[in-house]
């Protein structure tokens, strides 16, 4: 699975999503339209792909809060230091359980996410992933991640650069609307399209 370090952002890279957001809703405000690419599974009558990249995913789940508890007895000085370092470290466990049971946004897997007209797909690497857009009740974007929430799963998050693009592009698709990652500034005349995006390779500014 990618590690965390894959998904931090320098300043830089943030700056690079933000601006290949826009271009895409400049594109799209101009008439321009993303064409389609291969994808390696079957796609529905009247489905097409139109971005791929690597994500992660995420979902808003439980955790595990068992603990082993331990106990000590002694007699004396020596004793009661084990008895009352036995309970502290108890009561240390008992915090530690707790917060890892809480409710949070848990990495459940990791692999190749596809974005279609119909749905968000990801190749695993424990199964095949589809998040259909009939079931996503709300969306959002913080610049690193997706956020969908669904109506019959908990929460899921997509960690994939450039994010804000990969969610301006979802929701064009899915909804037919042009939105902006920063304030409108419009061109003096139709800017090319994206430079990252739909035909183009996908990855960091940096090649990761």
């Amino acid at each position: 699975m990618m590690s965390d370090w894959y998904w931090q952002q320098s300043e830089e890279d943030r700056r690079t999503a933000i601006a290949a957001a826009d271009r895409l809703a400049d594109g799209l405000s101009s008439g321009w339209q993303p064409q389609e690419m291969p994808a390696p599974f079957h796609l529905r009558p009247g489905e097409g792909c139109f971005s791929q990249e690597n994500t992660q995913v995420l979902q808003y789940l439980e955790g595990d809060g068992t603990y082993t508890h331990t106990s000590a007895s002694g007699s004396g000085a020596i004793g009661v230091a084990l008895v009352v370092g036995s309970m502290l470290g108890n009561h240390a466990r008992r915090q530690r359980a707790a917060a890892e049971a809480a409710p949070r946004l848990r990495v459940v897997d990791a692999g190749r996410m596809y974005l279609t007209n119909r749905r968000f797909s990801v190749q695993g690497q424990h199964q095949w992933i589809d998040l259909w857009f009939e079931d996503i009740r709300m969306s959002s974007c913080d610049g690193a991640s997706v956020f969908l929430t669904m109506g019959s799963i908990p929460a899921v998050a997509l960690r994939v650069w450039p994010a804000p693009y990969h969610f301006a592009l979802f929701r064009w698709l899915a909804h037919d609307e042009i939105i902006r990652s920063s304030a409108p500034t419009p061109p003096a005349q139709p800017r090319q399209p994206p430079a990252i995006g739909p035909g183009h390779p996908g990855g960091r500014p940096d090649g990761r």
